[in-house]
């Protein structure tokens, strides 16, 4: 059971959250139009393992009222490198704030330069855990995965064994980032996006080999571990239901059509008790990619 607490408001000239408000109507993106002082919209969401915190800033977003958590998470108002580590928190059942961003300068001019006095590395997703603030995806899932015990290896093959696997997948999500967004010079025009979808949809079975013949050899139910997903088993599943969504979409088979391993990983994953509230909440219903940054499809 969910029960939401608003207060305050997000303004109307919020560009990715308002001026998009039918294309997120899943997510209950509320807008209205306030004047005189910053505002700030503040969804306290408590679920049967977990109690999670999101705060929606806006450009004018000066302060923050205290909020319950363990640890924060901050991201944009999309799925992209912030769903693994949101889904680990749900996983774990641990108490998190889930703090997103609406706009560049909410970002940029408020909350980074604060973080940047504890970690000169700060950018987005980062994880604040009381005076320790961990950023770049990889090293926070890791930290969250060390934190919440998916991390917790027998012995150093399999920490190193997780580190490969995480990588692999941030090799596939920079080869979609490339067909995706118009930003990265490869992909400037919807046209280009067409050609470029298709031929990487055609390339992807080599991605997916690598996964298939890497759980066969390993003979273990998720990638590194049996008994629980690891830190890259979600940044994995992410790219893979990214790519489920895309062929949908465009009406092409799905990539995992050929591969029978994966497709009893992604279903076995997807089916994870403790991740229900997760598939049921508005933060898988976030689109894949920025609609404000120009993606091409999300």
């Amino acid at each position: 059971m969910q029960h939401r607490q608003f207060a305050g408001c997000v303004d109307a000239s919020t560009r990715f959250l308002a001026s998009r408000a039918d294309a997120l109507s899943a997510m209950h993106v509320e807008a209205a139009v306030c004047g005189g002082r910053a505002r700030h919209r503040r969804r306290l969401v408590t679920r049967a393992r977990a109690v999670t915190t999101t705060t929606t800033h806006d450009a004018r977003t000066s302060t923050l009222e205290p909020m319950p958590k363990k640890l924060e998470i901050g991201y944009w108002g999309i799925r992209g490198l912030g769903a693994p580590a949101r889904m680990m928190c749900e996983h774990a059942g641990i108490e998190y704030a889930d703090v997103v961003f609406s706009d560049a300068a909410a970002w940029f001019g408020g909350v980074k330069p604060e973080l940047c006095k504890t970690c000169a590395f700060a950018n987005l997703p980062y994880v604040r855990d009381g005076d320790v603030v961990v950023s770049h995806s990889t090293a926070v899932y890791e930290y969250i995965g060390v934190t919440a015990g998916a991390d917790a290896f027998a012995d150093e093959t399999g920490r190193f064994a997780n580190a490969q696997a995480l990588a692999e997948s941030y090799d596939l999500r920079n080869a979609l980032m490339k067909v995706v967004y118009p930003f990265n010079g490869v992909t400037m025009t919807k046209e280009a996006f067409e050609t470029n979808c298709e031929k990487h949809m055609e390339k992807l079975p080599t991605f997916l080999a690598k996964y298939e013949n890497w759980l066969k050899t390993r003979k273990t139910k998720w990638l590194v571990r049996d008994d629980s997903p690891s830190s890259a088993d979600f940044s994995f599943w992410e790219m893979l239901d990214q790519h489920e969504i895309i062929a949908k979409k465009r009406g092409m088979k799905s990539p995992l059509e050929n591969f029978l391993e994966l497709q009893r990983y992604y279903a076995e994953f997807r089916a994870l008790p403790k991740l229900a509230s997760y598939f049921s909440s508005p933060a898988y219903a976030m689109p894949m990619n920025s609609i404000g940054g120009g993606a091409w499809i999300y």
